[in-house]
């Protein structure tokens, strides 16, 4: 009788010896890899309360860059109309041009608060507006976006129209 083609014994001479397990440059290269992948995944795990508040303030800058253009372009007033708080709309997903509505960041007025309690264009439903003119000139003003530990100011020069905001490095400048 012939030897079975495939059989669990060891071909070395000594027998009785099985060899298992893992060489040691096999766990070393199992263990850089798994190094390569978590230094590349604990950078990003805080960083996603940073990215939803850099994404409103974006957006916000936009509505307002749309609504001085618009100003200027169509020669009319303009307002850009943000929501914020208790009164944005949980189901509202796409705000109509020319204004925002928060998905979780919370909005005030920079400005100080004046001697009738009032701030800046707010009314009492918690709706902040900036105006634009057809010259180029608004309202002006300051918002602030908090979303849990972040903050974030955007500043509405009332003479140049110049919009800025304090959490980005130079890269959305006018």
């Amino acid at each position: 009788m012939s030897a079975p083609a495939f059989s669990n014994e060891n071909p070395s001479p000594k027998r009785g010896h099985f060899q298992s397990g893992f060489t040691l440059l096999e766990l070393i290269v199992v263990m850089a890899i798994v190094a390569m992948v978590v230094a590349m995944v604990i950078p990003h795990i805080g960083s996603g309360e940073v990215t939803i508040l850099k994404v409103q303030v974006r957006e916000a800058m936009a509505t307002l860059r749309y609504a001085r253009r618009s100003a200027i372009v169509e020669g009319k007033q303009k307002v850009a109309i943000f929501k914020g708080g208790k009164t944005a709309d949980k189901s509202t997903t796409k705000a109509m041009p020319g204004q925002w509505v928060s998905r979780g960041a919370t909005l005030q007025w920079g400005n100080e608060v004046s001697d009738d309690g009032k701030t800046g264009d707010k009314d009492e439903t918690g709706i902040y507006k900036i105006t634009f003119y057809p010259e180029g000139g608004n309202s002006g003003g300051e918002l602030i976006l908090t979303y849990l530990d972040h903050k974030a100011t955007i500043s509405v020069n009332p003479i140049t129209g110049k919009i800025e905001s304090d959490i980005f490095n130079d890269e959305e400048k006018d």
